[in-house]
């Protein structure tokens, strides 16, 4: 007994539907491993701030001590 259209159509979209929710489900994961990798570069870029300012005023202290 042959399938009808439409039963052959539900199967179709159902197993489209299945796929479409593994493939956000994959999408999903990997923006919260990027989320997690931005916050650990803005941590470091923080610190290079931080790092950068307490150079600057090395510097600072330096060109009065030699000037």
């Amino acid at each position: 007994m042959p399938m009808d259209m439409n039963a052959v159509m539900i199967v179709l979209l159902s197993v489209t539907i299945v796929c479409l929710l593994f493939i956000m489900y994959v999408m999903y994961v990997r923006i919260q491993q990027l989320l997690k990798e931005v916050e650990a570069l803005s941590g470091r870029m923080e610190i290079t701030g931080s790092e950068l300012e307490q150079l600057t005023k090395s510097v600072e202290e330096y060109k009065r001590v030699r000037g």
